[in-house]
């Protein structure tokens, strides 16, 4: 093996080719960006027609819009979304560009949510953004390609915060309303433009929890939102910003089936293979939550398994824990260069395949239930020393669905269960 200072050497080398090959690849970009601006808007009109002559032919159930699994969606269908039938919020505003920096003050700028869905784990809201005519010169509605309000506070009756603020947003937050925040839901967020109509576009915000987090069961959501971004579709590969500001704070009442929502607990009553066993079963408006364990193969650790990819590698982990050489992004330099080799590729995918087993749902109909799809993060596991996993799974298993018996069926690695649950009581 090379001794620290000629491994270090050519590490140092390849780093400053890598920067070098990267500056050639960003004025390639650039070239074929300026090529490709006129086809975009072309392209985009392509793919929301054919969207919207597909959502129409295949069912006229309502569509799940939020994107947020199958189980959401089924309890779409059976009522569970509110139509708030409020009114639109105007604000004094001023809209900049942010490139040109051009300004304008304008008064007309409105703002409501028109839908909302509200569970344990999953707070959906369409908001509609009307821009004033006044704007048309910056941007208009068909312009925009994105739009988000990265201010946005929502907060309860309780003064919870349901969503995760940037500190010195939360700063002004505080000083502007005189709220003292009990809490903080951890969070995370997705944010997409659904739909543009004249002035008016549409965005939905998908809020979900993260870890052990859940929603609690508001009845009121105050909503407080001072900035609005928009990026116009003629700059997709740019950086063109409009940023709107203004004063937007309207509360939105949440329905009673939404804050008196009740979860229903199963327990396991059988299995047909003792290695495979349900910890917990919570059954939810939008699906049911599992924590699953099993007996797995034994996990390596991440150094384990790169000891033996590279020397450059095995030269990292070699390193004092107090080394300053040793950085995550010295690490991650050297993990892209070996993990591109084909012979590491296949050992790591050999140690990912020991996380994967199957999993689904019946219900005593003969109904099946997968695995939920969705932003929220779902599956989570870890494997101990003994090479016990414990994983926690949503499925799209709803209330609307259910029977008092449950089975779960699960393989891994040619071994098989079927585990029986059985419904005990409601849960506050």
């Amino acid at each position: 093996m090379k001794n620290k200072k000629e491994t270090l050497k050519e590490i140092k080398l390849k780093i400053a080719i890598s920067n070098l090959l990267k500056e050639e690849e960003m004025k390639s970009k650039r070239k074929i960006a300026d090529k490709i601006k006129p086809m975009v808007a072309v392209s985009i009109m392509m793919v929301s027609l054919s969207g919207i002559v597909f959502a129409k032919d295949i069912s006229k159930k309502i569509y799940n819009k939020y994107f947020t699994g199958t189980g959401v969606e089924k309890a779409i269908n059976e009522g569970y979304i509110e139509d708030t039938q409020m009114e639109e919020q105007n604000a004094n505003t001023r809209i900049e560009n942010e490139e040109t920096g051009e300004i304008i003050e304008d008064n007309a700028t409105s703002m409501k949510v028109s839908e909302l869905i509200m569970d344990d784990f999953t707070l959906s809201m369409t908001f509609e953004v009307t821009l004033s005519e006044n704007i048309k010169n910056i941007i208009t509605a068909e312009q925009v390609m994105e739009m988000s309000f990265p201010d946005i506070v929502i907060y309860d009756e309780n003064n919870i915060i349901m969503n995760n603020v940037y500190e010195e947003d939360l700063k002004v937050f505080c000083q502007k309303t005189k709220i003292e925040p009990k809490e903080m839901v951890n969070s995370g967020v997705n944010v997409f433009v659904l739909e543009k109509n004249q002035n008016t576009i549409k965005v939905i915000y998908n809020f979900y929890t993260g870890g052990e987090s859940s929603y609690p069961k508001s009845k009121e959501l105050h909503i407080d939102i001072g900035r609005i971004k928009a990026s116009k579709n003629e700059t997709i590969m740019g950086n063109e910003e409009i940023t709107i500001r203004g004063n937007w704070n309207f509360k939105v009442d949440v329905p009673e089936k939404m804050y008196h929502r009740e979860n229903v607990i199963y327990q396991q009553k059988s299995t047909t293979n003792e290695d495979f066993k349900v910890e917990t079963a919570v059954l939810y408006h939008t699906g049911m939550e599992i924590k699953i364990q099993l007996k797995a193969e034994k996990q390596k650790s991440r150094a384990e398994i790169e000891k033996s990819m590279s020397e450059e590698l095995e030269f990292y982990w070699s390193l004092d824990e107090n080394d300053k050489l040793k950085s995550i992004d010295l690490l991650n330099y050297i993990e892209s260069y070996a993990y591109a080799n084909p012979e590491i590729q296949k050992q790591i995918e050999e140690e990912l395949e020991k996380w994967n087993f199957e999993k689904y749902l019946t219900n005593t109909r003969g109904e099946k239930f997968e695995f939920t799809q969705g932003p929220r993060e779902n599956g989570g596991a870890s494997i101990d020393e003994n090479g016990i996993m414990t994983s926690t799974c949503m499925f799209d298993l709803t209330k609307y669905d259910a029977t008092d018996e449950i089975t779960l069926h699960l393989a891994y690695k040619g071994k098989k269960a079927d585990i029986v649950l059985e419904k005990i009581e409601k849960g506050e």
